[in-house]
């Protein structure tokens, strides 16, 4: 949410979390907490995935109470393509196969977005070198900005 803040201001973004299948087991806390905190924050959150790769029905359910607290929307779909749409911000957790990977023709539907990944990314299965290596790519910034708030919190702990 620091990255998002830092590179898009204040505000209500609209936010697109892509989540589906992986080549390997990965756990499932950052899109959990991605989605948790866009919610919080007041960001509308589209959340796209393929059948049979729902979320948790309780995390779910936080998460619109989360958006609805916060005056904000969260919607699910199937439709890769048009999730894209419109959006301003696409976090990307892993790929359904070809067709959900983020490519430069994705990223050509939303509205200049932003695209996040927490690292590392399995370049040309999650998202095409084109994306990642594009100015649009903040996943550096983000990895850096991480590192800040995860030094804070054991600052506050210890």
């Amino acid at each position: 949410m620091l990255t998002l803040r830092e590179k898009l201001g204040e505000g209500r973004k609209r936010v697109l979390m892509t989540w589906a299948w992986h080549p390997k087991p990965l756990p499932m806390a950052v899109p959990n907490s991605f989605a948790l905190a866009a919610a919080q924050m007041g960001h509308d959150l589209t959340i796209a995935h393929p059948p049979g790769y729902e979320l948790d029905d309780e995390l779910l359910g936080e998460i619109n109470s989360r958006a609805f607290d916060a005056g904000a929307t969260v919607s699910v779909t199937r439709d890769i393509e048009e999730a894209f749409d419109g959006q301003e911000v696409v976090y990307e957790r892993a790929p359904y196969r070809r067709e959900w990977i983020v490519d430069s023709a994705k990223m050509a539907r939303t509205d200049g977005a932003i695209f996040m990944h927490c690292l590392p990314v399995r370049r040309n299965c999650i998202v095409t070198d084109e994306v990642i290596d594009s100015p649009a790519s903040v996943v550096v910034d983000e990895a850096e900005n991480r590192l800040h708030v995860q030094k804070a919190i054991l600052t506050k702990l210890l």
